[in-house]
């Protein structure tokens, strides 16, 4: 699946969102024309980022020096595993984020983790844990029961290839709704670097609000090197 499949599919998750949001007195064609537009910026920051990491890889690679963990130190085949986790993220938690049930009763048939490796990833909540097949990489997708809140956990993931996925899709939102940075924080930990990036979607003055978290880990020994949330707040 490409960025642009994804940007479609968060767009139209949004739209049905839009439309709870703002009540029914609002015009579809509104929303559709909001939803085209925001799809032509999302392609567009897409290639901007393309870009952007063609030209970190030819400097890096000009000057005859990588750093670990650098765009421009990166492989196909992370950015490939940063690109299934983005898809992973974008089809389960953003996509049924306004009704995580859904997403629970069309899992419910699929085998789980068993309590104890569902441990380490419901951090002591009532939940459930599946292992999600991928080519690329090695991720893990949890719901929290008593919280509106879905998960997904990669082992191995390029940290700042991530981020620039992360904030190329959630940096802006589709009119009428507005992106605030919620979090931009970085931690220096014994063995690397932890970075925390959060984004909040709401119409303005509503009090329900869609909170989509990155949290990453530089350490090349982490068990998990990225961890994506979703959930709903109310405030």
């Amino acid at each position: 699946m490409n960025k642009k499949a994804v940007s479609l599919i968060l767009l139209s998750t949004l739209s049905g969102f839009t439309l709870s949001a703002c009540g029914k007195n609002d015009s579809e064609s509104s929303i559709e024309e909001s939803v085209v537009e925001a799809n032509n910026l999302a392609d567009e920051r897409s290639l901007q980022t393309s870009k952007a990491i063609a030209i970190e890889d030819k400097n890096v690679n000009e000057v005859g020096q990588t750093t670990i963990g650098s765009v421009g130190s990166t492989s196909p085949m992370q950015i490939a595993q940063a690109e299934s986790f983005l898809n992973i993220y974008s089809t389960t938690c953003a996509k049924y984020l306004p009704n995580l049930d859904e997403l629970r009763d069309k899992l419910k048939d699929l085998p789980q983790l068993t309590d104890v490796q569902a441990k380490q990833f419901l951090k002591g909540h009532s939940g459930s844990a599946w292992s999600v097949p991928d080519d690329h990489g090695t991720f893990v997708l949890t719901l929290i029961e008593e919280k509106n809140m879905c998960a997904v956990y990669a082992n191995k993931a390029n940290s700042q290839v991530v981020e620039k996925q992360f904030s190329n899709m959630f940096a802006s939102a589709p009119s009428p709704l507005t992106s605030n940075e919620r979090d931009n924080s970085k931690q220096t930990t014994i063995s690397g670097e932890r970075t925390t990036l959060s984004y909040e979607w709401a119409q303005q003055g509503a009090q329900r609000k869609m909170l989509f978290m990155l949290t990453t880990d530089s350490s090349a020994d982490a068990d998990v090197q990225a961890l994506f949330t979703a959930s709903m707040i109310q405030e």
